[in-house]
């Protein structure tokens, strides 16, 4: 089906003016994005081809040849996906004063809250150290609605990249929850060895909801 033979009402970017960015999916949304499909696949076919086939973590690691094995991928398609990728993780990660420095886990949640307490998905963002000041964070990997999928591998290597001595993890719980799951322990305790490994402190883990938060340290969990 060509994209001009769906109902103009029901079409992303008619959707998307009518009810609003949240009402689309993930696929309406990078249709948008990409605009234009193919003699052969309109560009919702290609939206879903891609995200059929990797996860916005993976989009985030691949590179624009790897893209470009995708049919009715270009180069233009696959720059411009690379290009919003990369847009939202600045967007995600708010720039940091170098000379911010952690006290407490009530500091750590400060400086972490608004990237991650309103999200829809659960988010995993870790803030590098050296002694206590932080020398910059990133958002590790992004889950559904209900899991966020954490990668020590991920971390000990941007970890390793900062020359970063310690870390603090945390990840949002969209249900409001704000208390840890057996898999948040589980993963905390594969965390914490593997930073013992490296020789890198690992100072604490923040379960973060609206307005609330949950130290592994402050509980004695660490």
């Amino acid at each position: 089906m060509r994209l001009k033979d769906i109902a103009p009402e029901n079409r992303p970017l008619e959707r998307l003016s009518r009810d609003g960015e949240k009402s689309l999916s993930n696929s309406e949304l990078l249709a948008i994005i990409l605009k234009t499909g193919t003699k052969e696949y309109n560009v919702l076919d290609i939206s879903n081809q891609i995200l059929s086939k990797y996860t916005f973590q993976d989009l985030e690691n691949i590179s624009i040849n790897q893209l470009l094995k995708i049919k009715g991928i270009g180069i233009v398609k696959a720059s411009q996906i690379k290009a919003i990728i990369e847009l939202y993780k600045r967007i995600s990660i708010k720039n940091i004063k170098t000379s911010e420095k952690i006290y407490s886990p009530k500091t750590a949640y400060e400086i972490l809250r608004h990237d991650i307490e309103n999200k829809e998905q659960e988010h995993l963002i870790t803030l590098f150290l050296k002694g206590n000041e932080v020398i910059s964070k990133k958002i590790i990997t992004i889950g559904t609605d209900n899991q966020t999928l954490v990668s020590e591998k991920e971390i000990l290597k941007e970890a390793l990249k900062e020359n970063a001595q310690a870390i603090i993890i945390a990840h949002n719980h969209p249900s409001g929850e704000c208390y840890p799951s057996r898999e948040d322990k589980i993963a905390t305790t594969k965390i914490k060895e593997a930073c013992k490994l490296l020789e890198i402190t690992f100072l604490d883990h923040l379960i973060i909801t609206n307005q609330k938060y949950f130290s592994f340290k402050e509980n004695n969990l660490i």
